[in-house]
């Protein structure tokens, strides 16, 4: 037998992933907890940038005589929350490029339980160095987030 990790799916420069509540998510009263939400958005962008050269791994892998290795940092985020998801619950949590700078993106993302927004945040996510100084993205990189950004945009 062979056992797969849970998988996404990118549609419109939109990136979908479901999440499952446990009870390890949830307070005393089988809630989520506030926090959890920012581990849930993590996990989807993470997902979301799985295998591409925007992957961590591949910015991790650049040799130190092209700038690297370099990694990711989130410098904003701001949680809105609009209902409660509880334990049991299977919630498909969203990502997708609002805008492409320099050294840093702008994502949008979302959780939805049965099409109702249950949690939203914006986020700013910058890409540094070891020393943690700023970098501009490898071509490939950008490459991606612009993709992504574009085929959203065009909806």
């Amino acid at each position: 037998m062979t056992l797969l990790p849970a998988c996404g799916e990118r549609k419109n420069g939109i990136f979908a992933f479901p999440i499952r509540v446990y009870y390890e998510d949830t307070d005393v009263g089988g809630m989520v907890y506030h926090a959890r939400y920012v581990s849930f958005f993590e996990r989807v962008r993470s997902e979301s940038i799985r295998g591409s050269a925007a992957d961590v791994n591949a910015l991790f892998d650049i040799p130190e005589a092209e700038g690297g290795p370099l990694t990711y940092v989130v410098s904003k985020i701001a949680v809105s929350y609009h209902a409660q998801a509880k334990v049991g619950d299977i919630l498909i949590g969203y990502s997708t490029v609002k805008k492409v700078r320099a050294a840093a993106i702008e994502i949008e993302q979302w959780i939805e339980r049965d099409g109702e927004r249950i949690a939203s945040a914006d986020l700013i996510v910058a890409i540094v160095d070891k020393a943690g100084r700023p970098q501009r993205w490898p071509t490939e990189a950008r490459e991606c987030w612009l993709d992504w950004m574009n085929e959203a945009a065009a909806l």
